[in-house]
């Protein structure tokens, strides 16, 4: 019995390892594509994709992330392949008809949004993304079947395959643009249609794996009418939940659609310079996206032991895993946030030709941190705690952004939409954590630690900036390309400083420098 709990244990972790590289690839291609593409297409260009962006980001965590997740739980709850494949049917039918809803309201509604972003030519834009919702039902049900069968590679395959035909797709719009007389609206809505051919993609090559892998039931005639409503019951408490926190940077991108362009128009600026405005401030999402990648990379190796020890209510190792969880969010996040913070000016330049928004940047990607500290305690309290909790703070951080960030920008510019960010995210932070055991925080106090990585990060960033200014006075004309080797220098000489002060002040333990990646390395200078 233990050999087989054991081989289950492995399948599972060689499962979470297929789709953690997979995304880790999605991720990584997703912030790299957008530098080449605002290069060629401008910051209006750019503007008008991301002012769009939002409404494929929440297709994408509906078909990717939280519904697959709770198909898989609903699979995993039947042993018998007619009985999921019944499952598979009757929540497909719930997304059908949620997907052609939403459809309908993205391609009829069209013009009300784009009305309401202040910009009535993004009406065939939104269209053109709008299509990406009817192939929800496809993605999201049968990655959700395999996952639940703990078969990770056809979500990992197709995830990658959707994103390399959406790049390429994106990137030949955009070069397209600069050798014709395109408009960036008619530019940005071939970019757009990126996201239903990607659609196309990863449903042909799921298909591929329905017709390879999964075993053929008949379940026509058991149809359960009383069960289907309950699974739409259940689509509703859990699944809706699960997906609104999995797409939360793109929510708080939505608002920001809604709200920073009219915000600057109200302010008096022309609307050509509210579009550069816009594009400028959208240059920190491919940071953000980079820096959530480093700052979770880390964190989630641990999650399935804190799974673990919450199902065997081992309440002494499920703290002690969940401070770990945390430490090492904290510390590789926080580094995240301070090491493009000194780094900004140099990198803004080298990805974007111009230092523009150097400001505004800094303070956004501190939501790196947040954002990440969210995940890392959504984990931890979908273990242990209320499971509604997360959801009202998000909301709560929502309005708040939503009420207040028209008003701060007409105010205080784009910046005004940076810090509101923050405030938000920091309010969902705090809310969530209110049923967070105490004793794990207690932990960051012991032995003075927070000031202990507060002083860490500090000294990291600052003598990073201070660097890379000494450098910038050798080369007083700086182009692109020095911009860049400045770039890779300072996030060298920071990742140097930051190991150093993890062994200097002893900031972890013997168990976390297990999730190091090349911990072999860093153990002979530990022992010194």
């Amino acid at each position: 019995m233990n050999k087989v709990n054991t081989n289950h244990q492995n399948h599972m972790m060689k499962g979470a390892l297929v789709l953690s590289v997979a995304a880790f690839i999605t991720k990584v291609l997703s912030a790299l594509y957008k530098v080449p593409f605002q290069n060629l297409t401008g910051d209006e260009g750019f503007y008008v994709y991301q002012q769009i962006y939002p409404l494929y980001g929440i297709a994408v965590a509906l078909s990717l992330n939280g519904l697959p997740l709770f198909i898989s739980k609903l699979v995993a709850e039947e042993t018998e392949t007619s009985k999921q494949q019944l499952i598979i049917k009757q929540i497909g039918l719930w997304l059908m008809i949620i997907s052609f809803t939403l459809f309908v309201f993205f391609w009829l509604g069209a013009s009300w949004i784009a009305e309401k972003m202040g910009d009535e030519e993004l009406l065939p834009v939104i269209r053109s993304v709008s299509y990406i919702y009817l192939f929800i039902p496809f993605l999201s049900s049968i990655r959700g079947f395999f996952q639940g069968n703990l078969d990770m590679i056809p979500t990992g395959i197709s995830q990658v395959g959707e994103q390399i035909a959406r790049i390429l797709v994106l990137l030949g719009a955009a070069y397209t643009y600069t050798i014709t007389d395109w408009t960036v609206y008619q530019m940005g809505s071939i970019a757009l249609s990126s996201s239903w051919i990607a659609g196309i993609v990863g449903s042909v090559i799921l298909f591929w794996y329905v017709f390879h892998r999964a075993e053929k039931k008949d379940t026509s005639k058991v149809f359960d009418k009383q069960n289907f409503f309950e699974i739409g019951r259940r689509l509703m408490a859990e699944g809706l939940p699960l997906t609104a926190m999995s797409s939360m940077m793109v929510l708080f991108q939505l608002l920001d659609s809604f709200t920073i362009y009219n915000g600057l128009i109200e302010s008096g600026i022309s609307e050509q310079m509210a579009m550069s405005l816009k594009g400028i401030y959208d240059r920190g999402q491919p940071f953000v996206q980079l820096g959530l990648v480093v700052g979770l990379g880390i964190s989630t190796s641990a999650l399935p032991l804190l799974r673990k020890y919450s199902r065997e209510n081992k309440k002494e190792e499920w703290e002690k895993i969940s401070f770990t969880v945390l430490n090492l969010t904290f510390l590789f996040s926080g580094a995240a946030s301070v090491g493009l913070i000194a780094i900004m000016p140099w990198l803004n330049h080298a990805l974007f030709s111009d230092e523009a928004g150097t400001g505004v940047l800094r303070i956004y990607v501190i939501s790196i941190l947040l954002a990440s500290m969210i995940s890392s305690t959504l984990s931890i309290l979908q273990s242990k705690t209320n499971r509604m909790l997360p959801l009202i703070a998000l909301l709560i951080g929502l309005m708040v952004k939503a009420s207040i960030n028209q008003f701060a920008v007409k105010h205080l510019g784009i910046m005004g939409s940076s810090y509101l960010t923050i405030f938000s995210l920091l309010i969902v932070l705090l809310l969530m954590n209110s049923q967070m055991p105490k004793k794990i925080w207690i932990k960051f106090l012991e032995d003075r630690k927070i000031f202990k990585i507060l002083i860490t990060l500090i000294i990291m960033g600052g003598i990073t900036y201070l660097t890379l200014k000494g450098l910038e006075l050798i080369f007083p004309l700086m182009g692109r390309a020095v911009s860049l080797v400045l770039t890779f220098i300072g996030t060298f000489f920071g990742g140097i400083i930051f190991i150093k002060g993890l062994m200097l002040f002893d900031l972890l333990s013997e168990q976390e420098w297990q999730y190091i990646p090349f911990k072999e390395k860093f153990s002979r200078f530990r022992n010194e």
